[in-house]
């Protein structure tokens, strides 16, 4: 029986690509690159920023061009990152639920993680997260099962009681390899396939569905 829920944020419990988009968009412009459309962002994001601004620049581009752009972009997203950004339908009331039925709950993400707790902190005021992670120096991001060590050592729960949700095939990775129960997010911004052939064992097609399926597990 599963104690614990822990969840990326980007794609998994929030809509967060326009914002993303936005400011990778600004960030590129600013530094006289090719910006790129909303869904093409949504293929360059889930294994950190800077992983997604080497995907939106040229391949082989210098070291010193992605630490530019990665500089306007952070500048810029932690100002605007809650301007266009939404909460998925249902996923409110599934935290609610979760929170009520006495499941522990947590955020993970490889985003900065004063911006992760701002935005949570912003649209999900309410919820009794024991947890809100991101990205510091020093600190190992997913797929890195080290990843897990901070989250399990704050939920206080070995990884088999602990169910991890996200929408890319490197949080299911990140899930396995921590020993946690990958569960997906298809709703998010990677398909089904991608996620199942990436070892997930939970694969809803809503929040309420997945709802369901944590408290069966």
């Amino acid at each position: 029986m599963l104690k614990a829920v822990v969840f990326d944020l980007d794609g998994t419990l929030l809509d967060t690509i326009p914002d993303i988009a936005g400011a990778l968009n600004r960030a590129l412009a600013a530094c006289g690159q090719a910006t790129h459309s909303v869904e093409a962002c949504k293929g360059f994001v889930g294994g950190g920023i800077r992983n997604a601004v080497c995907n939106a620049l040229p391949a082989g581009a210098p070291e010193e061009l992605v630490d530019r752009v990665l500089e306007h972009y952070r500048g810029d997203y932690r100002e605007r990152c809650a301007e266009q950004t939404a909460c998925y339908p249902g996923v409110r009331e599934m935290l609610a639920e979760l929170a009520a039925r006495g499941l522990a709950l947590g955020v993970l993400s490889n985003k900065t993680e004063s911006t992760v707790q701002k935005i949570a902190g912003i649209f999900f005021p309410d919820v009794p997260f024991r947890c809100v992670l991101g990205r510091v120096d020093g600190r190992p991001l997913k797929p890195d099962p080290a990843a897990a060590v901070p989250v399990l050592e704050a939920l206080g729960l070995p990884a088999g009681d602990v169910a991890y949700a996200g929408d890319s095939g490197t949080d299911m990775t990140f899930a396995l390899a921590a020993g946690m129960v990958p569960a997906a997010a298809p709703w998010g911004y990677r398909s089904r396939q991608e996620l199942v052939e990436k070892g997930a064992v939970l694969v809803p097609g809503s929040p309420a569905e997945m709802l369901e399926m944590l408290l069966r597990f």
